[in-house]
């Protein structure tokens, strides 16, 4: 299955995740949301990551059934994953 059949993830998304290795569904649900997002930052700097939308992904429902404050832990995790790295 593509990337692209997820629901939150559309083209431009998946081909983000699949330049940044992040290249099938499998690899996608093994890294998690902080980490696709993180990978992709990595390779486009400039582009707001959606969180909620790659969890949503993983979840197989839309990014905004997913409450506050799994959002908050989403952003805590990815910064810390940031932070390692610079």
């Amino acid at each position: 299955m593509r990337l692209s059949n997820l629901v939150n993830i559309g083209p431009r998304l998946e081909e983000m995740l699949v330049t940044s290795g992040v290249e099938d569904v499998e690899a996608f649900k093994e890294l998690g949301a902080a980490k696709a997002a993180y990978e992709v930052k990595k390779n486009y700097p400039d582009t707001i990551i959606r969180l909620a939308s790659l969890e949503g992904a993983l979840r197989g429902t839309r990014w905004h059934n997913i409450s506050a404050l799994e959002k908050e832990n989403l952003e805590d995790e990815f910064l810390k994953l940031c932070q390692e790295c610079y």
